[in-house]
């Protein structure tokens, strides 16, 4: 997600689209290796095998789509508030451009490097993640990256790459409680290849995650008469899962607010059928997640939709310059609010720096102060003793 330097990305944007299509996927994708060592991380992840090489110019190709495969059986022993506290009250940290390697620039908006995805969610809190994707024409795939040429560096390529991952590390810690995957579509809105996009992105997803291991907006709405509805009024058929029905699983959201997300949400109605929640209106039907980012300017609207049932992702950093000079102001109102989502360019301690974000008390989740039932710990939202797959 680009959501600074508004006026940057424009001037980006253009020195970018003068390159033919075919070489903005070359150069993209071939810059991405999850073999690169992120600054600030000292660590690797381990490159991809198996792929496949259409022709002598073009970028290696994923392995063409399977069949996910089923969860295995055993899990983790119960929490102590499973059946009753739901997923939509609690607190937890995000990643912001999850994937994202420093370029060779000296752009201060790109100066941040991510570990790899699974260490983030093992060793640095992490339980959502943000992955930008860019339809590749070559192989009809999905591919994981910034901004091509400029910003390409990337932990993970194919965005199937990037769920396995995450796939592996939930296999072995099915205690965790939902994580959230926050999908930015980065191509502009095609209409007349809009819905076969939507359906290979899901393909995708499907072809890492059993549909049972992802919590769709089908679920949540139930006999509802809309999202929106489902999550204000819970009830044991409709509204936000309990923790203990949705430990182990999956939720996808699309960062779109624009025409996409209408053609997705059927003209803007509903997610029928969908796997992906959306941003969302206050007042839109399938407002079940909303994107506010400033948790100071939109602090009465995302309190408002909170107590509403919906699930909030805000950002806590104003800038990586204010991040860097460890100012602390945004960040803490953010963390002191009702988002339950805070996304962070620096889930842990790096060199250039003496901030990150912490969610103080956290296990590495904490209740959310707004919504939490009174009976809330972070150690009923998630601990490490019930964390792995026994």
């Amino acid at each position: 997600m680009f959501h600074r330097s508004r006026g940057l990305f424009s001037v980006l944007f253009t020195v970018v689209v003068v390159a033919s299509p075919a070489s903005l996927i070359a150069t993209g994708c071939s810059s991405s290796s999850s073999s690169e060592t992120p600054k600030d991380s000292g660590t690797t992840a381990d490159a991809r095998a198996d792929v496949v090489i259409p022709d002598d110019d073009a970028p290696a190709c994923p392995p063409k789509l399977g069949t996910a495969k089923a969860r295995v059986a055993a899990r983790p022993a119960k929490g102590p508030l499973d059946d009753t506290m739901r997923m939509n009250q609690l607190q937890l940290k995000a990643t912001h451009n999850s994937y994202h390697l420093q370029p060779d620039s000296s752009l201060v908006d790109w100066s941040y490097s991510h570990a790899p995805l699974d260490q983030q969610l093992e060793s640095q809190g992490v339980r959502g993640v943000e992955l930008d994707v860019h339809w590749d024409e070559a192989c009809n795939r999905y591919r994981v990256f910034h901004i091509a040429i400029l910003d390409p560096r990337s932990t993970c390529d194919a965005f199937t790459d990037c769920l396995q991952i995450l796939r592996t590390w939930s296999d072995a810690h099915q205690g965790h409680h939902p994580i959230f995957v926050h999908i930015e579509p980065k191509d502009g809105y095609e209409p007349d290849v809009g819905e076969a996009r939507f359906q290979a992105l899901e393909s995708e997803i499907l072809s890492v995650w059993p549909r049972e291991s992802i919590v769709t907006p089908d679920e949540v709405k139930g006999t509802a008469t809309s999202l929106a509805a489902a999550v204000a009024t819970p009830g044991g058929d409709h509204g936000w899962p309990t923790l203990g029905a949705a430990r182990g699983r999956f939720v996808f959201y699309m960062d779109r607010s624009d025409e996409m997300r209408d053609a997705y949400t059927h003209g803007r109605k509903d997610l029928v059928g969908r796997l992906l929640f959306t941003d969302a209106d206050a007042t839109d039907p399938f407002a079940a997640m909303r994107i506010l980012n400033d948790p100071v300017g939109s602090k009465d609207d995302i309190e408002a939709s909170v107590k509403k049932g919906v699930i909030v992702r805000t950002f806590a950093e104003k800038s990586i310059e204010s991040a860097k000079a460890a100012d602390r102001t945004q960040p803490d109102l953010a963390l002191a609010g009702a988002a339950q989502i805070i996304s962070t360019d620096f889930p842990a301690k790096v060199a250039s720096t003496s901030y990150f974000l912490e969610l103080t008390g956290g296990t590495p989740s904490r209740c959310d102060a707004l919504v939490a039932p009174t009976e809330c710990t972070p150690d009923a939202v998630e601990s490490e003793g019930r964390l792995k797959t026994p």
